[in-house]
């Protein structure tokens, strides 16, 4: 039976020489006898100089996990951020991959950022970076594949290159690493999975892809508005929304930066003569949800799922996500502002308690996390938005399978944890009853 003790890593930013820091507290007696210990992953081999003094605050740090059976000891989880390559090292939010990186130190994981050019397919190594926090600069290593790769290949366009296609199919079956994480959710396979699960389709509005005149005139026909979006959209970027208004004619409007543009038709054949050459893309049509509002503004509630230490989904946090006055959208970079939920609740559902309709609202999302997973099985967190209509009929409209930063302080710090955790799970460094 095997027993879990913690130390802390140091890898010495010039000399590059790797110790293993232990104390006499809970660490195998076996472990404390030894001056050096030898190991290995793949191909990749280091010796760990041991030591019971304190890592120096020079050195590149991390606290660890060691495993130990009989007289065999490893160390983990290492978990790598998986990227490309690019803008001199590497792509992405390097905010984000810090602050990951540093939560990973305290809470006991050695994280590095790993891009997909660099890895040695061979050798099972990886060129990577290791964030030198002292000096707030990045070093670049000769480092192993790790227990856990962490996608955040930052958008479509580097997803859909052959190469980085190529690598994703190659690591997702290889032994002793676990990919988490799948590929950007697009539209209308979210929306198809989900009407597959008769336990979500009660809170999907209709969601089609846009494909002829006959369609728009049918939907427009249906709902008193449509939302026409397309299918790898994000941040509310191309989205149109079409309204039939008092006097019988329609308003098509989208959003130009900050602003709300609006143009009005007498006819839905006028409508489909504007949009049909704005539609160069695979878009879909949606069903108009009339959502509550707050000060005459839109909004909807934004909710992070994680999966946590347990390997169980869970509700890392939820806020509104209120529009900007005359705004077709919620989104943020459009003009949306983040709000708590208690007061937007209570203004908006007078009769029912905030934190009633807020639980309402968290279970809605574990139950499409859930199916979503059957669909994406490497899947460990997912935001998605989740809209109220004026009747507190609760709806499904968005969801993100790499979700960004959340700016609430509290979700966020949370956030960071549980990617964290549940990469220690995956690894297999969890103690029993731990989370």
């Amino acid at each position: 039976m095997s027993r879990l003790s913690t130390g802390w890593i140091s890898i010495h930013p010039l000399q590059r020489t790797w110790r293993l820091h232990i104390s006499e507290k809970n660490t195998p007696y076996t472990l404390l006898m030894r001056k050096r210990l030898r190991i290995q992953f793949g191909n990749w081999k280091k010796t760990l100089l041991i030591t019971h003094k304190r890592p120096s605050p020079y050195a590149i740090k991390a606290k660890i996990r060691i495993r130990s059976s009989k007289n065999r000891h490893t160390i983990g989880p290492l978990i790598g951020i998986l990227t490309v390559a690019g803008g001199g090292r590497f792509r992405g939010v390097r905010s984000n991959f810090i602050d990951i990186i540093e939560t990973g130190r305290r809470k006991g994981a050695l994280v590095y950022v790993v891009p997909i050019e660099n890895i040695d397919w061979k050798s099972k190594t990886v060129q990577g970076y290791l964030f030198h926090s002292k000096e707030r600069r990045w070093i670049k290593e000769r480092l192993p594949l790790p227990h856990v790769l962490y996608n955040r290949i930052p958008n479509r366009m580097f997803e859909d290159q052959e190469h980085v296609k190529a690598a994703l199919e190659q690591l997702s079956t290889m032994r002793n690493l676990t990919l988490y994480n799948p590929q950007f959710f697009n539209k209308q396979q979210l929306y198809a999975a989900l009407q597959r699960d008769t336990d979500i389709t009660p809170y999907l509005p209709q969601t089609v892809m846009f494909t002829s005149k006959a369609l728009l005139y049918q939907m427009l026909s249906s709902y008193p508005f449509v939302y026409i979006k397309p299918v790898n959209g994000m941040a509310g970027k191309g989205i149109y929304r079409v309204q039939k208004t008092t006097d019988g004619g329609y308003l098509a409007q989208y959003q130009e930066r900050d602003d709300t543009v609006g143009k009005r038709f007498s006819s839905k054949e006028e409508v489909w003569t504007y949009l049909a050459p704005l539609i160069k893309q695979d878009y879909v049509i949606q069903q108009g949800i009339d959502l509550a509002t707050f000060e005459d503004k839109l909004f909807d509630v934004r909710l992070l799922a994680q999966k946590n230490g347990r390997g169980e989904w869970g509700v890392t946090g939820a806020g509104v996500r209120l529009a900007g006055s005359g705004k077709i959208t919620t989104h943020v970079p459009r003009g949306g502002s983040i709000q708590p939920p208690e007061e937007i609740f209570m203004n908006a559902f007078p009769h029912i308690a905030p934190n009633r309709l807020l639980a309402l609202v968290r279970r809605m999302a574990l139950r499409i996390a859930r199916s979503l997973e059957k669909e994406w099985h490497t899947l460990g967190e997912v935001s998605m938005d989740i809209g109220i209509d004026k009747n507190m009929r609760i709806w499904f409209i968005e969801a993100n399978a790499k979700p960004g930063k959340f700016d609430e302080p509290h979700i966020r710090k949370l956030s960071l944890q549980r990617i964290v955790e549940y990469a220690q799970h995956q690894a297999n460094f969890i103690e029993v009853g731990e989370y």
